[in-house]
């Protein structure tokens, strides 16, 4: 979907490399009712397993059920509530609230289910499924040296032109 003179169309084409989109550019909405569930900047990773991505914080129309659930399956031994849409009473995802250590990582974060959002990026001014965007994080390894071989070139201009001059390069006036 996007827009077009103020109004919101579905497009044909599939959106870009969805791998290369940058996620803190876009915003989360309910698939219902389209409300701001939250935003790119929030984002901390994904839980393929339970299909959700993990928020650090989401917006004033993300409710907290009061009702605590346990679960069979996948969570089982967990203590965990709803969230729910603030508009539509429609439930977006779930915040664990006590957890065994495999799931540790997710507690106390907001965990919206991708099949129940959709995604508005900023940049082309379209709307698609959660579904089809990884939110997978890299290895901080693997980010630290990508910075590395981006700036190691640039360490070494600097270095380079702090060297002193030699004789060679100067001329008496």
């Amino acid at each position: 979907m996007e827009f077009i003179d103020y109004s919101m169309v579905q497009r044909t084409d599939h959106v870009m490399f969805l791998s290369k989109i940058d996620r803190r550019w876009m915003t989360f909405h309910c698939e219902t009712c389209n409300a701001v569930l939250g935003d790119g900047l929030s984002v901390c990773g994904e839980v393929k397993t339970m299909s959700s991505i993990v928020f650090l914080k989401v917006t004033k129309d993300v409710i907290i059920d009061e009702e605590e659930t346990e679960d069979k399956e996948y969570l089982a031994d967990c203590i965990y509530s709803f969230l729910s849409c603030r508009c539509c009473r429609s439930v977006v995802g779930k915040i664990i609230h006590s957890a065994p250590s495999r799931l540790s990582n997710c507690r106390s974060m907001f965990l919206l289910h991708k099949p129940s959002i959709n995604c508005y990026l900023l940049n082309s001014s379209s709307v698609v499924k959660a579904t089809s965007i990884s939110f997978e994080v890299k290895p901080l390894g693997e980010t630290i040296q990508e910075i590395m071989d981006k700036y190691g070139g640039m360490l070494k201009h600097k270095a380079h032109l702090k060297e002193e001059p030699t004789e060679s390069t100067i001329s008496s006036c």
